[in-house]
Parts: C-alpha cells; sequence; structure tokens
C-alpha cells in the first residue's frame, strides 16, 4: 500500500520546455509546483515528451527517403532521453529518484516522490508510456500538460468553426483523431495511448502550458481544460 496521498501521472510536451530556446523560466516555475505537490504527500510521475527538439530532427531526417517510421520514432526516443537528463539534474536537489526510468516495469517499488520517466520503444508517443506507468502504479488519472489547451473537433488555427470540448468519453474522443500512430503527429492524446487508457478506465486531462491552470486542476479548482473518461 502506498503512503502517498495519490499518483499523479503527468505527461508534459517537450515544446513546454523547449519552445525555441529552452525555458528556464518555466522550469522554475514547474519545479515549485511539483516540489508543493510532493511536500503535501503526493508522489509524481514526469513522463517528458519530445517536442520541438525532436521534430527538428525528425525534419532533417524526413529529408532522406530511405528513413522510415521507425527510425524517426528512434530520434524521438532519444531526444526525449536528453530532456529527462535535463530535468534529472535540475530536481536532484528534491526526492526525485536517481535515475530516469523507460521501461513501464522498471517503476515498481520506486518510493521516491519524483519520478522522471522518459521513452523505450517505438510505436507511439510519450503519451501511452503516461498510461503504461499510470496502470502500474494504479493512478486513475494523467494529465497531458501541454500547448494544447482542449480538444476541438477539428484544428481551430485553420477552422473557425471549431468545436471545444470541455468532456468527452473516450469514444468520442478516438472519432476526432487519426486512428494510426505516426511520429511526430499532432493530437492531443495519440490514439494508441487513448485505447489503452480507455481499456484500463484511466481518465485523462487535457490542458495547457500554464503551471497555474494545472495547479488549480490538481486542487480541485476550476481550471480551463477538456476531461476524456
Amino acid at each position: 500500500m502506498s503512503d502517498f496521498k495519490e499518483t499523479i501521472v503527468i505527461a508534459m510536451g517537450g515544446s513546454l520546455l523547449i519552445p525555441e530556446t529552452i525555458d528556464v523560466s518555466f522550469i522554475k516555475s514547474l519545479k515549485e509546483m511539483v516540489n508543493y505537490f510532493t511536500n503535501e504527500g503526493y508522489q509524481i510521475v514526469l513522463v517528458v515528451g519530445g517536442g520541438k527538439t525532436c521534430r527538428y530532427y525528425q525534419a532533417a531526417a524526413k529529408e532522406f527517403n530511405h528513413v522510415t517510421n521507425t527510425d524517426l520514432d528512434w530520434i524521438g526516443i532519444k531526444t526525449i532521453r536528453l530532456n529527462c537528463e535535463l530535468l534529472l539534474r535540475i530536481f536532484s536537489d528534491s526526492d526525485v529518484h536517481s535515475e530516469v526510468i523507460e521501461k513501464w516495469q522498471d517503476v515498481v517499488g520506486i518510493s521516491n516522490s519524483l519520478i522522471i520517466v522518459g521513452a523505450w520503444e517505438p510505436g507511439c508517443s510519450s503519451d501511452k508510456d503516461a498510461v503504461e506507468m499510470a496502470r502500474v502504479l494504479n493512478a486513475r488519472r494523467v494529465i497531458n500538460f501541454s500547448n494544447t489547451s482542449h480538444v476541438y473537433s477539428k484544428d481551430p488555427r485553420i477552422h473557425s468553426d471549431a468545436q471545444r470540448f470541455n468532456t468527452l468519453s473516450w469514444s468520442e474522443y478516438r472519432n476526432i483523431i487519426p486512428q494510426e500512430w505516426t511520429p511526430g503527429m499532432s493530437a492531443p492524446f495519440d490514439p494508441v495511448a487513448a485505447e489503452l487508457a480507455e481499456e484500463s478506465n484511466i481518465t485523462v486531462a487535457i490542458l495547457g502550458a500554464s503551471v497555474q491552470n494545472l495547479e488549480n486542476y490538481l486542487n480541485g479548482n476550476e481550471f480551463e481544460g477538456t476531461i476524456i473518461q
């Protein structure tokens, strides 16, 4: 039986860390928030994405015709590891597990209040890793913390009539997004992870890039975002 009030899995988009260059101000705010909740008795699992760093490398690789989707996924996995190493060192003065976790099996039995998770296999995004971690740790909710604040019926950057959702069932959500995973795809929560979350009865909160909004959600206060369950 865990001594924590709750284990909360946060799938964090890599573009929050590095929108163009490393956003030290954001990382400082993130660290302050994480430390607050761990001090309050929660366990936080940060599953880190590749973000723009990943997409820059993938874009370069796509210029060569022989590069496969699996190759592109491996580029993503390695850039995620770099982002994780950055956070691991920044949180080294906290109660963080001493190594970046990659495989979900390796998270079993870890008693630290903060765990940083990377990626380890092609075929999905870090969203699936977040759901796998939640399953192993018996966490009932996953937070998708990225530049996407809500789920829309279609891309709001292109379609002015796009409908914004506050709540969705998993079947409704999966009808909106592409059915197949492709490396670097733009979806609030990838289709492989969505299927696994639905099977596992896990709730996912799609939240924007505001640390204050994330804190509001975790505290049960009013927040901006979409709940999928």
